[in-house]
């Protein structure tokens, strides 16, 4: 199989709240924990129903920072009251930040250090 993914997850539980609309256009307000992130986005369970395509607005439940998301992925219910759905940030100008705070840039201790 083929890895088909921009960048590599992380499996990280990181508290958010999600809010949308159903398919069948009610509001809902679902608080969750993620499985995985990346800087494109994440997978999280979500108990109201969603639909691939969709936008959604996630809070990170630790800045409160929200982010608008389009659903890229929806897997079906298996003997739970959950599903795993994939999302992707929809401005890409929003990606230049870390919204879950974890993909901060490396730093060169060596090169810091022989220019002080």
């Amino acid at each position: 199989m083929i890895e088909k993914r921009r960048c590599k997850r992380l499996p990280l539980n990181i508290p958010v709240r999600v809010y949308g609309r159903t398919p069948d256009n009610l509001p809902f307000r679902d608080i969750t924990v993620t499985k995985a992130v990346n800087i494109h986005g994440g997978l999280l369970p979500l108990a109201p129903k969603v639909k691939r395509g969709q936008t959604i607005l996630v809070v990170n439940g630790y800045t409160g920072e929200e982010r608008e998301c389009r659903v890229v992925y929806v897997r079906p219910k298996r003997g739970s009251k959950t599903k795993g759905v994939g999302i992707e940030f929809t401005d890409i100008k929003c990606m230049a930040g870390d919204f879950w705070c974890v993909f901060t840039p490396l730093v060169n201790l060596k090169a810091a250090q022989q220019q002080a």
